[in-house]
């Protein structure tokens, strides 16, 4: 009965995934930006929905219409980047190695994600180039900035190089916090992205998870202005570090109904 219905759900995916390709290569190209972000937002929240997570979000976060601004958050999964498009598309910098992820990192390269290889001094200067442009355009930017995944309950150093544009274009800096838990409760052990998991295992267990929510804990806007991006890297590091540590003081069920006068709740529903 188990191998039926996780059979069931990976042909959920599939579909939702066919239906995203053809999206991406028809109409993508020839929208404008409001309706190609709510496109991304609604295909986020549909897959969300077939892999039973649930958004909340605490906080509130800028309109589209509105200054870019660059979302730093922790990196717990390839989720993360749904869970944010979900409710506030952007353009992601992320990992090169993204880019050759069967059929997602050709989705991802269609939603404007800049790929970034960390062993080349040579591209990491083009990139931070790519950045400014797009903050310069009115492109906002998404950023992990701990630079890999962590198992969620605490934060790894930021690294400073991937704040550059951001300083350099004195663009707002937002920082979220993640963090996937069940329904008691309790962290998602499902969910992690660690170590020498493919994504394919991955996958296979983040479809396995039962119904489980993501809370998205909203930060202050911090300015870049007369700041270097060490001392950046280090203020949205520990911001970050006290999101988490807020909302690890919560771990009940009720800790994830958003607050009266905050931001809606988004909701993924379970299948």
């Amino acid at each position: 009965m188990r191998l039926l219905a996780l059979t069931y759900r990976i042909t959920l995916i599939q579909l939702h995934v066919f239906r995203g390709v053809i999206a991406s290569a028809l109409v993508l190209p020839w929208v404008g930006p409001k309706f190609r972000d709510r496109m991304i937002r609604d295909w986020s929240l549909g897959l969300l929905h077939k892999l039973r997570i649930t958004v909340q979000v605490q906080g509130s976060l800028p309109d589209p219409g509105q200054h870019p601004v660059v979302l730093t958050s922790n990196h717990i999964s390839w989720v993360d980047i749904f869970v944010i498009h979900s409710v506030r598309p952007v353009r992601f910098v992320s990992k090169a190695e993204v880019r050759q992820w069967p059929v997602f990192g050709w989705l991802a390269a269609k939603t404007g994600t800049l790929f970034l290889a960390r062993a080349s001094r040579k591209q990491t200067a083009a990139i931070g180039e790519e950045m400014e442009k797009a903050l310069n355009q009115g492109d906002s930017l998404g950023l992990f900035p701990e630079s890999t995944t962590s198992e969620g309950s605490s934060v790894l150093p930021f690294r400073s190089s991937m704040l550059q544009a951001a300083v350099s274009c004195q663009t707002p800096i937002l920082p979220l916090a993640l963090q996937y838990r069940l329904s008691d409760g309790t962290a998602n052990p499902h969910l992690p992205f660690i170590g020498e998991m493919t994504f394919a295992h991955s996958l296979i267990k983040v479809l396995k998870a039962p119904p489980s929510h993501v809370r998205i804990q909203v930060g202050p806007l911090v300015h870049p202005s007369q700041m270097h991006r060490r001392e950046l890297a280090q203020q949205l590091e520990q911001i970050t570090l006290g999101l988490l540590t807020d909302a690890g003081d919560r771990r009940d069920a009720s800790a994830f109904r958003t607050a009266p006068g905050t931001a809606p709740d988004l909701r993924a529903s379970p299948q």
